[in-house]
């Protein structure tokens, strides 16, 4: 009997390990890196000046757009009293926000900001999309992150209406930001 347990046991940590090895850490830029689980697609800048990676894998999207010098006058953003620069950042966040929930068949579940530092702020948004023509609803997670005078939009779309909140949890825990 013991023998069963360690051998279930071996065979857990071997499956838990090589998940965690399949995962592709990107270095954004000098602040910002990220880990997808397989090798995400980029795109480069597009005309709006935002920058994307992506990659899909087991009924998952998983993707990251980064938009810089999003303020445009930031060096008054940064002399801004706290509270103003807070209502700054928050109406940014909102806006992004809202322009992804406003979309058809796109409804909010919740939305949290919070303050991460001197002028880094983020917030985490749940919405879901119920096409008409589809009889699942799918789950899409958005994490808004404003660092500094940059955007980061990390997003995660369930596809195919099943529960994915661990490749989720490890796609937003994989952010590391590095010291300005």
């Amino acid at each position: 009997m013991i023998h069963k347990f360690t051998a279930l046991l071996l065979i857990f940590i071997i499956s838990q390990n090589s998940y965690a090895r399949k995962w592709h850490t990107e270095n954004i830029d000098n602040i910002f890196s990220i880990s997808f689980p397989t090798k995400p697609i980029h795109r480069p800048t597009d005309n709006l000046g935002v920058v994307q990676y992506f990659c899909q894998q087991s009924g998952c999207l998983f993707s990251l757009s980064i938009k810089n010098g999003i303020i445009d006058d930031y060096y008054g953003y940064l002399l801004a009293t706290d509270s103003d620069r807070e209502s700054w950042a928050n109406s940014i966040l909102e806006s992004i926000a809202d322009s992804k929930i406003i979309q058809p068949f796109h409804y909010l579940i919740s939305k949290q900001a919070n303050r991460l530092g001197h002028s880094d702020f983020e917030m985490d948004i749940l919405y879901e999309t119920r096409q008409p023509s589809m009889q699942e609803d799918n789950k899409r997670f958005s994490k808004l992150l404003l660092l500094g005078n940059s955007l980061y939009v990390l997003e995660v779309w369930y596809m195919d209406n099943k529960i994915h909140d661990l490749a989720k949890a490890k796609f937003f825990k994989s952010v590391s930001l590095k010291k300005r």
